[in-house]
């Protein structure tokens, strides 16, 4: 299973604190007759007029719902020791070795209507393999929706009250249980529907955002972004306090196409968390990969306020500064970098082919001047800029030998400044990485042609 982010955890936590599981009573297996002879009778009274038009018929229906909802989960709360359930449901018709995501002895008790996974001795999580209502707490939010209806007089607005508050907690904890099990849908539709309870006129205006947002970020995982993003949009209405929602909001929009909307939402995100380190690189890379510079430069400088260390920023900094052809300002910005890590192989690479291209372009210039002593002073002037690229290609190339474009720089560099030794070296051992490239090619190749 993927790892939660801390945000869920926290949420999982928080969830478990509030939940208080009912003082379990006999044993599942009796339950289950009890609750099985209950539910046979209310299915006969579905179709008896006199018993379907009277809302405490309804009500009635609704709490042996979540009772069947908690069949199970009175005896299997999250963390319960494996010697406490044997209590309950006995010997296992059969133990299985279980596969988890992390270090720890995981276990499969097999029953006959349930399978319990254990992790080192206690309760993990569980799957009913016999089932005495499908969608129990969809049946349950009918009925009580129906007794509602029904109760003209409100004489039940105390009960329905109540049984509404534990129908929402049971739907927040199959939320969870179904987002620890990777079924994100069925996720998103339990969060949902608590956000569906809350907006009845008989819960009186409660909203609870933390649930929102985890109703956005599920749907955004099953894949739903339409759904993500109507959740998301509630949430952020409501104010939830979240930095990363603007950044969810914006990469769910650009998903469905909509990129002004994804940018709105992170530049609101900036205007509401301006200190948000997160928000920041977003909007950065935002403007870095969209070529508006200045736009990038600007948000740059803020992030590093808060972070004035941050190689990530001072060098993409140097970069924008190199770009913009504001050459002094990008070699301080690059040396900065160089300052705070000396063996920073991008600032040492950027700052030789820096110098490289501008040797070439004045190059160029010189090809074009026919007086000898003016072409002589150019041609002198572009040599020295060549060769201050020399010492940082060089470094560059100590810290990564193997790596490629450096070494075709340094040749170049080489042959230019007449170091002819250090040219053969270097485009003898070119050649022998084109020629491992050139078999390794061949193999891929090969290996293609085999399949």
């Amino acid at each position: 299973m993927k790892k939660l982010t801390y945000f869920f955890a926290l949420l999982i936590l928080t969830a478990a604190a509030e939940i208080k599981a009912q003082t379990a009573e006999g044993s599942p297996d009796a339950n289950y007759s009890i609750y099985k002879n209950k539910l046979k009778k209310s299915d006969e009274n579905l179709v008896d007029e006199k018993k379907n038009t009277n809302p405490k018929f309804w009500l009635s229906r609704a709490e042996l719902m979540m009772d069947i909802f908690d069949l199970h989960r009175e005896f299997l709360a999250q963390g319960t020791q494996q010697a406490h359930v044997k209590l309950f449901y006995r010997e296992p018709m059969d133990i299985q070795p279980w596969e988890g995501d992390d270090e720890g002895k995981y276990e499969k008790y097999i029953y006959e209507k349930i399978e319990i996974i254990f992790k080192d001795g206690i309760v993990n999580s569980f799957e009913e393999t016999v089932k005495l209502y499908e969608n129990s707490l969809s049946e349950a939010t009918r009925s009580l929706e129906k007794t509602q209806e029904l109760d003209t007089e409100n004489k039940l607005t105390k009960d329905l009250l109540e049984n509404y508050n534990r129908l929402k907690k049971q739907y927040e904890r199959q939320a969870i249980e179904e987002f620890f099990k990777e079924k994100y849908d069925a996720s998103f539709y339990a969060f949902a529907a608590i956000t569906t309870i809350n907006e009845k006129p008989i819960m009186e205006g409660v909203v609870d955002t933390t649930l929102i947002y985890y109703a956005g970020m599920a749907a955004s995982r099953a894949e739903l972004p339409e759904k993500a993003i109507e959740y998301y949009e509630k949430a952020k209405s409501y104010d939830y306090p979240e930095p990363d929602l603007y950044i969810f909001l914006k990469k769910k929009y650009w998903e469905m196409g909509d990129t002004a909307k994804g940018i709105e939402s992170l530049l609101e995100g900036f205007k509401r968390f301006p200190d948000n380190q997160s928000v920041l690189i977003e909007l950065i890379n935002y403007y870095l990969v969209g070529g508006k510079t200045q736009e990038a430069l600007d948000y740059l400088q803020i992030a590093q306020e808060e972070d004035p260390t941050n190689l990530s920023f001072i060098f993409a900094e140097a970069t924008l500064y190199d770009k913009m052809g504001e050459t002094e300002k990008a070699r301080e910005t690059y040396q900065r970098c160089i300052d705070i890590n000396t063996e920073y192989f991008n600032a040492y690479y950027n700052l030789g082919v820096m110098y490289y291209n501008k040797a070439v372009e004045m190059y160029k210039e010189v090809d074009d001047i026919r007086d000898p002593l003016e072409y002589g002073i150019a041609k002198d002037a572009a040599d020295e800029v060549m060769a201050r690229a020399l010492p940082f290609m060089e470094k560059a190339n100590e810290i990564d030998p193997e790596e490629f474009s450096t070494l075709e720089t340094l040749k170049t560099l080489y042959y230019r400044m007449g170091m002819m030794d250090r040219y053969d070296e270097v485009k003898a051992k070119l050649a022998t990485m084109d020629s491992d490239d050139e078999v390794k090619d061949k193999l891929e190749s090969t290996d293609s042609d085999s399949e």
